[in-house]
């Protein structure tokens, strides 16, 4: 009897190990990797947990077994943990060690237990997977420049340079009429300059991006698909999409698109084939229906933008706010003013 109540008491510390973990997980996925998918996962997993817990015969005893005071671990000290990245993997590793030890002990008290929990542990390396990819990419898609094809490259990398120092979190490299070799040379040397946190991307060439090393790419409609790109780039790599209607956005993150420009916002004189603007209220319709960021373009300036953040969007894409400005610096620095003030009043 009292071998049987040791067992409860296992199961009740791993039952509560695993259960915390995956909350501390939870918050990290939403509030760091903001990440609604994960999120959602991770919380539906720590649901079937509890659910799962309901079906242990004699149940009742886990807490009345409880010893908190007397329990030789409830004094083992914790490892310090100074980065978000640090905290994340001794949560999987709680969580999936927890998991283990109820696999074992749970089948003592109820043989269906061990390929439960089994199944349990093979979801959370998976998570523990796409959590990892995520922390990897990096994404901050805040205020979002794209540079325009027709800058020369002194003025290019002087504009980025100043953009960079004003707060913007992207960059997106986008030339048409320079070869292959003109391209590159300039996405290596605009990545020099970058700053690690800075997301860098680069439009249209999957090529250019994987010879230059960039975070990712951005595809537009016409482009090569996203699960041909994907093949190429691999998961760790950041593929944006283009995007004109709710039903191309459902598409794009339903083939593993990392996030969804929705545009053009406004009428827009940056490119000369440029559809019909789609509007404010569209851009708060595909943010509703789908859960990867979405990034407004098109049009979108300083006297349009607070408009455009009450749509609930992940971050805005401009061109001429900025690279048209005789000062970058400081009308990189009056957006983010405005993004910040927006935050803040939320």
């Amino acid at each position: 009897m009292l071998s049987h109540d040791r067992t409860y008491r296992v199961i009740d510390v791993n039952l509560n190990r695993a259960s915390e973990g995956l909350r501390v997980l939870e918050d990290a996925v939403r509030f760091f990797i903001n990440d609604r998918d994960l999120t959602e996962e991770l919380k539906n997993l720590r649901h079937l947990l509890l659910k799962e817990t309901e079906r242990l015969p004699g149940k009742e005893k886990l807490i009345a077994l409880r010893d908190s005071v007397q329990d030789v671990g409830a004094k083992l000290k914790e490892e310090k943990r100074e980065k978000i990245e640090e905290l994340i993997e001794a949560n999987f590793k709680r969580v999936e060690e927890a998991l283990r030890s109820l696999e074992e002990y749970g089948k003592l008290i109820l043989s269906s237990w061990g390929e439960k929990f089994r199944e349990f542990r093979f979801q959370t390396y998976n998570l523990e997977k796409k959590t990892k990819v995520r922390l990897r990419k990096k994404i901050n898609l805040t205020l979002y420049a794209v540079t325009p094809s027709s800058l020369q490259e002194k003025d290019l990398l002087f504009k980025s340079f100043q953009l960079i120092r004003g707060g913007a979190t992207a960059i997106q490299l986008r030339e048409k009429s320079l070869s292959s070799r003109e391209f590159l040379n300039r996405a290596i040397k605009l990545k020099k300059i970058n700053p690690p946190e800075m997301t860098f991307i680069i439009n249209d060439r999957i090529d250019i991006a994987l010879a230059c090393d960039a975070q990712g790419v951005h595809l537009g409609q016409d482009d090569v698909p996203l699960s041909f790109a994907r093949k190429i780039l691999g998961e760790d790599k950041i593929i944006g999409v283009s995007t004109h209607s709710v039903q191309e956005a459902k598409k794009a993150e339903a083939e593993g698109a990392d996030y969804v420009a929705i545009g053009p916002v406004f009428s827009t004189p940056t490119k000369a084939d440029a559809l019909e603007p789609v509007g404010c209220e569209l851009v708060s319709c595909v943010k509703r229906e789908i859960k990867v960021p979405v990034v407004a373009i098109g049009g979108i300036l300083l006297k349009n933008i607070r408009e455009v953040l009450k749509t609930g969007v992940d971050g805005v894409a401009v061109i001429s706010a900025i690279f048209s400005e005789k000062d970058v610096l400081r009308a990189t620095q009056k957006l983010i003013e405005i993004i910040e003030e927006y935050k803040i009043s939320e």
